[in-house]
């Protein structure tokens, strides 16, 4: 039974889910109520997105273990980004700090608690839960940068700052990551220059950076934006005939020097058609960046479908929609 819970959870980790689920089965032949095959077992309904099955196999590992804490973070986890329950995640946490006795179950537990916390709106309290790992020392540049991220949500900019910058020192493959971050929480801060001193770091690391592993032609994105424009109405379709749409890469350093996101997908320039009048025109195209796209992308399913959406979200731009009417429409 050791050798096949062994074999099982390292196919977890290979993402192997089948080798995963098999090496289960021939464990839970031996001794189904073991806390190691409970933990496999929930651990495989987990990552097949089963959450009512992980759920009930971490309740029953919860049980067994009462002062082990890690399957009621798993709960909690669940019921917040599974089921979407953040009260009920939060009443699992409640229970679980008593027995919390490592550091990194109390990053985990403080984590959870805090996005439950911005889920339910409650910003101030979130910001007084993270700042208990205010002197944590964080050792891995990825949960730095996601713990920047919860911190600016929680509209702590300082908290945001200091975890984004030790994200650089502790992996230079983070810096493009964590640069890009700090202009955001500059951004967020009113802070302009620096916002844009961040940004410019960004364009120069990624630039330098080797090329993603998805790759698109400008034919392939052409081709992706004409069919995206084709299910747009005729009078909408007429309009944008006086709107070209250019492809490049990604934002050139003027952009970037006039506030703009060097990670950004796509961009509306000039002015939009309510606005426009009987003035002198402006020079209106809409830029689409590629290299950004592909990075952006997870597969080139999802590659396609950022294409789409970027295509629609710049021309809803054209048209006078600003980012608030488009998160409405679902094309933030």
């Amino acid at each position: 039974m050791a050798a096949d819970l062994e074999r099982g959870f390292l196919a977890l980790e290979e993402g192997e889910l089948d080798a995963a689920e098999a090496a289960l089965d021939r464990a839970r032949r031996v001794d189904r109520r073991h806390p190691d095959v409970l933990l496999l077992g929930a651990a495989v309904s987990d990552a097949r997105g089963d959450v009512d099955e992980a759920l009930a196999q971490y309740r029953a590992l919860s049980e067994d273990q009462k002062d082990a804490p890690m399957p009621r973070l798993c709960i909690a986890r669940l019921e917040l980004h599974g089921l979407g329950e953040p009260e009920a995640a939060l009443a699992t946490l409640a229970e679980v700090f008593d027995f919390i006795d490592e550091e990194a179950d109390l990053v985990e537990a403080i984590y959870l608690k805090t996005e439950a916390l911005l889920e339910l709106g409650d910003a101030d309290a979130a910001r007084e839960a993270l700042a208990e790992l205010s002197t944590s020392a964080i050792d891995d540049a990825e949960l730095a940068l996601d713990l920047s991220e919860l911190a600016l949500a929680a509209e702590d900019p300082l908290l945001a700052l200091r975890w984004a910058e030790s994200a650089k020192t502790i992996d230079a493959d983070a810096a493009a990551d964590a640069w890009h971050l700090i202009g955001r929480i500059h951004e967020a801060d009113d802070k302009r220059d620096l916002m844009i001193a961040a940004w410019q770091e960004v364009r120069k690391l990624d630039a330098a950076a080797p090329p993603p592993e998805l790759e698109v032609s400008d034919d392939e994105v052409e081709q992706i934006t004409l069919a995206t424009l084709a299910e747009l109405p005729a009078n909408i379709r007429a309009h944008l005939e006086k709107v070209p749409i250019l492809i490049d890469t990604a934002p050139d350093e003027h952009l970037v020097a006039d506030g703009f996101d060097p990670r950004m997908l796509g961009l509306f320039q000039g002015t939009p058609l309510p606005e426009s009048g009987s003035g002198t025109p402006a020079i209106t195209n809409i830029l689409l960046f590629k290299t950004n796209l592909a990075r952006f992308a997870r597969d080139e399913d999802d590659l396609t479908d950022e294409i789409r959406i970027t295509v629609l979200h710049e021309t809803a731009h054209y048209f006078g929609l600003d980012e608030e009417d488009l998160e409405k429409i679902g094309l933030d």
